[in-house]
């Protein structure tokens, strides 16, 4: 069972695709600290101690999708 919000899952599937906080506040329309308090709490939740174990742990479940190079490159970072 996942035990992660939508919107939980949402952020890490931007962080998988190499988004920097920043970028994922400014495409869900969130401030970056909210990106953070919903990594914190999703690292929480899955016992993970930094934001790259929750993002393998969150992968090898199949909850997000795992990170492409391929995909990230079709959206141009904003500077």
């Amino acid at each position: 069972m996942n035990p992660l919000s939508p919107r939980q899952l949402e952020v890490l599937e931007f962080l998988a695709l190499g988004y920097q906080y920043s970028e994922i506040a400014n495409e869900l329309g969130i401030s970056v600290s909210a990106v953070s308090l919903y990594l914190k709490n999703a690292r929480h939740k899955l016992n993970a101690r930094t934001k790259e174990q929750c993002l393998a742990i969150a992968v090898s479940e199949g909850w997000v999708s795992a990170p492409t190079r391929t995909a990230r490159e079709r959206k141009p970072r904003r500077k």
